[in-house]
């Protein structure tokens, strides 16, 4: 949902700026009172200090009044420099009460005395005025949609406290700076300002608990209790940005004790209202991707309860908003913040199947379309349409229109007709309130503003499938963002297009709109990165869909899908260029996906580039779509691709894949196993069989979507024999521009070995995982193929691990010791004898490496590791493991083997890479120590050696 930056964001323009001066302002606020009239003796200073005093209590336009007679008064004894500071003052009462152009005309006529006034110059008062003014005009900007303007001016504001060297005016700016850059969506740079503005080492990573308690009593120890409240509600805000929800919510309830007056506690509970909605989303991700029922109740509950509390501080920022007097404008945020959630929770409640519902859900039903009907009906009768025109009166009323639309949409989505009558309100009520907003914003000349009426009137007729409405406002919409270059508003209008053009049949324009969507998504991804956790847990529901539309467009043909067959050769009824297309933008999703998860830009960790693929590997793409499987096929040499698909629902697809892991995880082969595993086959291999022989294809290159992620292709059956009996070395990608192909054989061969046998009993780190008897004769086994370094239990720290691998040039890295892949990155460690080593300290190692010049990580083994139990996605954390640790090789098991197993096959594994030289690669060598497995007696099943993939360069 649009934020107004009005809205929610509180600078310390007033409360902070005005201590430097000589009056001072006191910090607590008040309920209002009834204003007494004004003695005419008063002097000019007692008219600013009454106008401080009515400004606190909420009373803005008696402030404004008082400080507009100041002004006068000043003028008329011919003070210049402090009818300047009185008109600074009314600009700010001006802006509360919205009126935008008096704020103008106030806070310009100041900055002209001020710059006009030569002689101004020599009062000691002088520069602390015109930081004043200064700050006042950056409120305004950012009150009025300029945040980069804003932004200018408190950086300026900033320098002049410099050199006056004072303290509390260089961290009001500071913190005021932090502001504009976060409406700029720069969160990491607004981290690091709030931290500098305390005078803290401005790394933001916060991970370490210890750090983060720094950096928190540092907060809470500022003596002035104005600036404790708003650094520490910036920072909080900060932190949630940055995806550090308990850090958020900590720092925020820290701010919230602080004694306040009831605008400031409004908007640390409206804060932490915005905090616990990113928990409740954070449940909502992990109940989607978890598929055991008995956790899937367990989440949510937190889902419901994560809903509850977000509810209960909207409605207690509220309340704190009904003790002024301006309440009226401040009661829309958290109206239209509880709208929000109730229609998300509503339609979240609605998709749960039969088997998730609970036994209250229609109750629970009726009651959300209730509270969803008074909220909608409590602003129509009031605020939302009565603010005046302003740039929080627009979003105001746009995010309004938003929460129907997507009401609505859900609503009506099983519905082949939108039946009008079930709108909450009629289209043309909607659009009437669209229309002023619009107007508003041209009045304002606010582009993005504009833009954002315009598109979401597209939407809107999008929804009452009045397509060329729809294309008509959706085209000026996505123009003028393009023209002030606001390629996060042009995605989402170029993404609209491109399903209008879609419903009108229009294929190739789709075509085209959906590649100028991905193509500006690519361009946008790092600042998609640096947004909150809210936009990457929206991902999947939003930017995932854009990649997968545009490959069913691509893959469109003039004929349905195949039933699933077991044919000959590929289907080739599309062009060479639109497989290339799809393939390009499965990639980019790869990509993306990864990135999303890590939360950082990869090319900052690896060099991107097209992979040079060895003249004997095929590239394999299964990509899921809604109604079927396609599977795209890359031949070596030639180049060319080959296309086939499959009639399939995803669901039952995703369900196949779900039960032939269920079945590989057992420890002997069972009937239902090979059934699914070659019903698998078939859906990916069996016809493209003949061509992968003709073109004397020796390794598989996969690039796995969705649930195929969770199954090791070498597990495949064609009726006859496994995948990887057939001659097939097997390798998995994220994507085809990640990491560069490179023959072990070209480095000297020796391992840097890490084992933990025996787990710490009562050492909560290890709890749940049972020892390992067998590592001793893997790390044994190791060392007896190729020479190696081996720390095994209490030698095993993770601060040994980091030294050894940060400053010594092992090309083979090995790692015997519990740890565990999941789709949440906090999830995804290794076990080490001291802690769990986390996403993070791979990364620390990865930049220690970098540091000292070493060459990249060539092999990567995690020997006794798995998948997170009910983790739909938990081989994202594999892929995210492969990519931060800089290797260029991962080998690991998606699954829990028996460590005698683990050892017979590693044992193998070096072997053929010690024994064979250049002749074998990683994944040959894989191979052939899986097929000597499987053929022993006693480890036939694929439990015992199919867990085994390997990611990234299989050379």
């Amino acid at each position: 949902m649009l934020r107004a930056t009005l809205i929610g964001t509180q600078t310390l323009i007033f409360f902070l700026l005005n201590l430097v001066l000589p009056i001072s302002i006191l910090p607590v606020l008040s309920y209002p009172t009834t204003v007494k009239p004004i003695p005419q003796d008063w002097s000019a200073s007692d008219l600013v200090e009454q106008g401080r005093a009515f400004y606190t209590k909420g009373q803005f336009n008696q402030a404004a009044t008082t400080w507009e007679q100041a002004a006068q008064a000043y003028e008329s004894q011919g003070d210049r420099l402090h009818q300047a500071m009185a008109l600074s003052y009314l600009s700010l009462a001006y802006q509360k009460l919205q009126q935008w152009f008096d704020a103008e005309d106030a806070i310009a006529f100041s900055l002209k005395l001020l710059e006009t006034g030569a002689d101004l110059r020599d009062s000691p008062d002088y520069q602390q005025i015109q930081a004043q003014a200064l700050n006042t005009l950056g409120s305004l900007e950012l009150a009025l949609g300029q945040p980069d303007t804003a932004l200018e001016a408190w950086q300026l504001a900033t320098e002049i406290y410099q050199q006056l060297k004072d303290d509390i005016g260089i961290t009001g700016t500071l913190i005021n700076q932090a502001q504009a850059m976060e409406a700029l969506g720069l969160h990491r740079r607004t981290c690091k300002t709030l931290l500098q503005a305390l005078n803290l080492d401005n790394n933001c990573d916060l991970s370490n608990q210890e750090r983060f308690e720094t950096v928190l009593q540092t907060f809470q120890q500022t003596p002035d209790p104005q600036i404790k409240i708003l650094g520490l509600r910036s920072l909080g805000n900060s932190l949630r940005l940055l995806g550090y929800l308990k850090h958020s919510q900590q720092v925020l309830k820290a701010s919230l004790k602080v004694a306040q007056p009831p605008l400031e506690k409004r908007e640390t509970l409206l804060s932490l209202g915005d905090t616990e909605r990113s928990w409740y989303n954070h449940y909502k991700q992990l109940y989607t991707r978890n598929n055991q029922i008995e956790q899937q109740e367990k989440v949510q509950k937190k889902v419901d309860d994560k809903f509850k509390y977000a509810l209960n501080y909207y409605q207690e920022s509220l309340q704190e908003s009904s003790k002024l007097s301006a309440s009226t404008s401040l009661d829309i945020e958290p109206k239209l913040q509880r709208l929000s959630l109730l229609i998300d929770f509503h339609n979240w409640l609605e998709t749960l199947t039969d088997e998730d519902k609970d036994q209250n859900k229609t109750t629970r039903l009726q009651e959300l379309k209730s509270k969803i009907n008074d909220q909608v009906k409590e602003l129509l009768n009031s605020e939302i349409t009565k603010l005046p025109a302003s740039r929080t009166a627009i979003y105001a009323q746009i995010n309004f229109v938003e929460s129907l639309i997507t009401y609505d949409l859900k609503s009506n989505k099983h519905q082949d007709n939108l039946q009008r009558s079930s709108f909450i309100l009629q289209p043309y009520e909607i659009a009437h309130t669209l229309v002023k907003a619009l107007q508003e914003a041209q009045l304002l000349d606010d582009k993005r503003a504009e833009s954002y009426a315009l598109g979401t009137l597209g939407k809107l007729y999008e929804q009452t499938q009045q397509w060329y409405q729809a294309q008509e406002f959706t085209e000026k919409a996505l123009t003028i963002a393009q023209g002030i270059q606001a390629d996060d508003i042009a995605y989402q209008w170029q993404w609209q297009l491109g399903r209008i053009y879609k419903a009108l049949g229009k294929t190739e324009e789709a075509i085209t709109a959906y590649q100028a969507t991905v193509k500006t998504l690519d361009s946008l991804r790092q600042d998609l990165l640096a947004l909150s956790s809210d936009v990457q847990f929206s991902f999947r529901e939003n930017v995932e869909q854009v990649y997968r539309e545009l490959v069913d467009l691509l893959l469109k043909d003039d004929q349905t899908a195949q039933p699933i067959a077991k044919k000959a050769i590929a289907d080739n009824r599309l062009p060479q260029n639109k497989l290339k297309q799809a393939t390009a933008a499965i990639d980019s999703l790869q990509l993306a996906q990864i990135e999303n998860f890590l939360g950082c830009n990869l090319s900052d960790i690896v060099e991107l580039r097209e992979q040079q693929i060895d003249p004997s590997a095929a590239l394999v793409y299964p990509i899921i779509l809604d109604d079927r499987l396609a599977v795209i096929v890359k031949l070596p040499k030639s180049g060319k691709f080959i296309h086939y698909t499959a009639a399939l629902p995803k669901a039952k697809l995703e369900q196949t894949l779900e039960s032939l892991r269920i079945e590989l995880e057992k420890p002997f082969i069972s009937k239902e196993s090979l059934a699914l595993s070659q019903q698998v086959y078939d859906w990916l291999i069996r016809r493209a069989e003949g061509l992968l022989e003709a073109n004397q294809v020796k390794t598989l290159v996969f690039v796995l979507d969705g649930g195929f992620r969770n199954v090791p292709m070498a597990t495949l059956h064609d009726g006859e024999q496994y995948l990887v009996e057939k001659g097939y070395a097997i390798a998995l990608i994220p994507g085809l521009s990640l990491l560069e192909p490179k023959p072990l054989a070209q480095v000297e061969l020796n391992a840097l070995a890490f084992g933990l046998s025996d787990m710490r009993e009562g050492f909560p780190d290890h709890e749940g995982f049972a020892n390992l008897p067998n590592v001793k004769t893997e790390l044994g086994e190791i060392k007896s193929q190729i020479p190696s370094q081996q720390l095994l239990n209490q030698d095993f720290t993770s601060q040994k691990w980091q030294e050894l691998i940060s400053s010594v040039a092992f090309p083979v890295v090995h790692l015997a010791t519990h740890g565990e892949f999941s789709s949440d990155p906090d999830e995804t460690f290794l076990l080490a004898w001291d802690k769990r080593i986390n996403l993070k300290d791979l990364s620390n190692v990865i930049q220690n490496r970098s540091d000292n010049s070493l060459e990249a990580i060539e092999l990567l083994v995690l020997s006794a590791c798995k998948t997170a139990d009910g983790d739909s996605r938990a081989s994202l954390g594999l892929a995210g493991v492969a990519i931060q640790s800089g290797a260029r090789s991962t080998m690991a098991s998606l699954w829990f083997i028996d460590d005698d197993s683990t050892a017979k096959l590693m044992a193998s594994f070096y072997q053929e890479l010690a024994d064979s030289g250049a002749t074998v690669t990683k994944a040959e060598a894989l191979r052939r120590a899986q097929v000597k497995l499987l053929k022993s007696r006693g480890y036939q099943a694929p439990y015992f050696w199919g867990a085994y993939v390997l990611v990234g360069n299989w050379l």
